[in-house]
């Protein structure tokens, strides 16, 4: 899966070993909830975090979301999760992520939202969100160096 804009380092998180089953092996499920966090410290670092969203009435909900396991993540491990807005069209928006251990890829994938209100109703987001997403497109490559061009 090759990643729509530039990555930067959102989160580092330390898999637990609630997060783990009966293998070692962080389960399944917990890559989607480190997306979520990704997601959620890429926008608290800017003028517009997802709680200042809210507040103004527009929503993100998930509509679709991808990920693929590239190798195991296993109890103890320090994860670095990278994100990165891919495009927005419309009433839509794409965020793709990269998860490393140790600068191994162990995971990668994305999230596609709709843009809501809080009815649920579907919505073009103001300008200045659309722009917000635009910058957070055009942010360099985290430092590993993954970037589209090397893809």
């Amino acid at each position: 899966m090759a990643p729509h804009g530039r990555m930067t380092e959102a989160l580092r998180v330390r898999v637990a070993f609630a997060d783990t089953d009966a293998m070692g092996v962080a389960w399944h499920g917990n890559y989607l909830r480190w997306f979520e966090m990704a997601r959620t410290e890429m926008l608290r670092r800017t003028e517009l975090p997802y709680a200042a969203m809210v507040e103004r009435g527009l929503h993100l909900p998930v509509i679709e979301a991808v990920v693929r396991y590239r190798r195991p993540a296993r109890y103890d491990d320090e994860l670095v999760v990278f994100a990165a807005s891919a495009r927005t069209g419309g009433v839509r928006l794409r965020i793709d992520y990269r998860i490393e251990c140790g600068g191994a890829l162990i995971a990668e994938g994305h999230t596609e939202h709709a843009f809501t209100d809080a009815a649920g109703r579907v919505r073009r987001p103001p300008h200045d969100v659309v722009e917000l997403f635009g910058r957070l497109a055009a942010r360099h490559p985290h430092p590993g160096g993954h970037d589209d061009s090397t893809r």
